[in-house]
């Protein structure tokens, strides 16, 4: 998911117990376009050549908006980083502040930091 809003509800209670935090977050989905067949059961695969996962916009299926959803900051496990896919040609609007807007198909870099490229590489 990429959190696009943080927040807390204003809850009168008393001044020792701090209500909950969410984020309003939208999601990505796995490409079906790199899949692998592991033990009869088919999988998804790292994209080739670049050794990570390929992830896409979840957009509703008549293509309108992205979907997403309320989740409680404490429900977060893992933050990763996100690569644009620039494709041919990359877009010239995209840069460190828009990428995350523009783009709709991302890598997921398991290679920036030894805890993600663990626990990716436990998933294959």
């Amino acid at each position: 998911m990429q959190v696009r809003l943080i927040f807390s509800p204003v809850i009168t209670s008393p001044r020792n117990h701090s209500p909950p935090v969410y984020f309003y977050g939208e999601f990505f989905k796995f490409s079906a376009q790199h899949h692998a067949n592991v033990d009869g059961v088919e999988v998804f695969a790292p994209a080739p050549n670049v050794d990570m996962f390929q992830l896409h916009r979840h957009f509703r299926s008549d293509g309108s908006t992205r979907m997403g959803d309320i989740v409680r900051l404490t429900d977060v496990r893992e933050v990763v980083e996100l690569v644009p896919v620039y494709g041919e040609k990359m877009d010239p609007r995209l840069n460190c502040e828009t990428s995350l807007d523009l783009a709709n198909s991302f890598y997921i870099n398991n290679f920036a930091s030894k805890e993600t490229f663990h626990a990716i590489l436990s998933y294959q």
